[in-house]
């Protein structure tokens, strides 16, 4: 991503100040998203999404089941940030393994997660590896339908390869977390909406996303 336009204040400091608030300033907008991660593994599913903060991303999610109780995930898309003349690509994989399942002695679905992905554009690529738990429980309703409130925190490791410039990585571990539902409108159709709070000085800016979910008829949720 380019740099922010150099104001009278950047123009007033000295040019380490200059490189370290415009060029991490820059990038902080970059493939920022809510996981839409719900607390339990999918057998098969599709997400699209539509989510901002800083600017428009447009996301696409594959889970798919490896296992009892697990599912490994694909997420692509493209981001344009209003600060940014470039388009930001963003990929990554994820995993997800179920700790705890609702019942009657204890109320929450429990699923741990872990990732990794990279954003480019701009001459810059940033890289995030997340490990964390999704939290939450699916209060049953009429006909069919269903509502999972959810909560989803995770540690990352965000690493940013020329953000200076000057060839050199930085990075960062942040703590990064997810605030979300999933309104379940029948076995086959959902729709997820959350916002995502940032920690992180490159991937910066709070976000929100709402997208609709499909599971196969044979996969239906039951």
């Amino acid at each position: 991503m380019k740099p922010f336009p150099r104001g009278a204040l950047c123009r007033a400091g000295s040019a380490l100040i200059l490189a370290a608030v415009c060029s991490v300033g820059a990038h902080a907008q970059a493939a920022n998203y809510p996981s839409l991660q719900l607390p339990t593994a999918s057998i098969r599913d599709y997400t699209a999404a539509i989510g901002g903060g800083s600017g428009t991303v447009a996301l696409f999610q594959w889970r798919e089941g490896a296992g009892p109780g697990m599912h490994l995930g694909l997420d692509a898309g493209l981001a344009d940030y209003r600060r940014s003349s470039d388009l930001q690509l963003f990929i990554g994989g994820s995993l997800g393994k179920e700790l705890l399942r609702a019942g009657g002695e204890q109320p929450l679905d429990v699923l741990l997660t872990a990732g990794a992905g990279a954003s480019f554009g701009g001459g810059t690529t940033l890289f995030r590896i997340p490990v964390g738990v999704s939290i939450g429980h699916t209060f049953e309703l009429d006909q069919g339908m269903s509502l999972t409130p959810y909560v989803h925190p995770r540690l990352s490791i965000d690493i940013c390869d020329d953000c200076g410039g000057n060839g050199d990585n930085d990075s960062d571990v942040t703590l990064n977390f997810d605030l979300g539902a999933n309104f379940q409108v029948n076995r086959q159709f959902a729709v997820r909406a959350a916002i995502s709070i940032s920690g992180s000085g490159f991937f910066g800016d709070d976000a929100f996303a709402v997208g609709f979910n499909w599971t196969p008829r044979s996969l239906g949720r039951r």
